[in-house]
């Protein structure tokens, strides 16, 4: 039994999470290999929200089951572009691979582990109170079931 290209997208499709998150956004993605790390490559999705906030997400190349390429970054039909998946992917990861950043899309396994990096324009004030919070951090007592010491003059 054979199958077309938009079954087999379907399949890849199948339990990922679209990143960046909002259709029609589109992010800049490139692709890594620190030495360090035996050969590991990371695919990294960075995405400016505003002049203010840049949103870096960055995820090891497996967990990546397709990208999208769009004909037109500024208006994106997802009809209208570049798919990869398994071979073509691989192979799309290895030739931009340290080299070039394309705008796209790219679909994630959900359960994938990430680094979430942030770039924010904060005041000192909004910094101070900016989540998510630290652990033990005072703004954080409230999700600790057991607190120890006094709690509003109760023992």
């Amino acid at each position: 039994m054979t199958k077309n290209d938009q079954q087999l997208r379907a399949m890849y499709l199948s339990g990922t999470v679209s990143i960046p998150p909002r259709f029609p956004d589109v992010a800049e993605v490139s692709f890594s290999r620190p030495e360090k790390l035996h050969g590991q490559i990371f695919i990294t999705v960075s995405q400016r929200l505003s002049p203010k906030l840049v949103i870096k997400r960055t995820f090891f190349a497996e967990d990546v089951t397709s990208l999208f390429i769009p004909c037109n970054p500024k208006h994106v039909d997802l009809e209208d572009g570049a798919w990869f998946a398994g071979e073509a992917l691989a192979n799309k990861v290895y030739d931009l691979l340290g080299k070039s950043i394309c705008s796209g899309i790219i679909y994630v396994r959900e359960h994938a582990q990430s680094i979430l990096e942030l770039e924010a324009g904060l005041t000192a004030a909004e910094s101070a109170q900016y989540y998510p919070p630290l652990p033990d951090d005072r703004s954080v007592d409230h999700y600790n079931m057991n607190p120890s010491g006094r709690v509003a003059g109760c023992h």
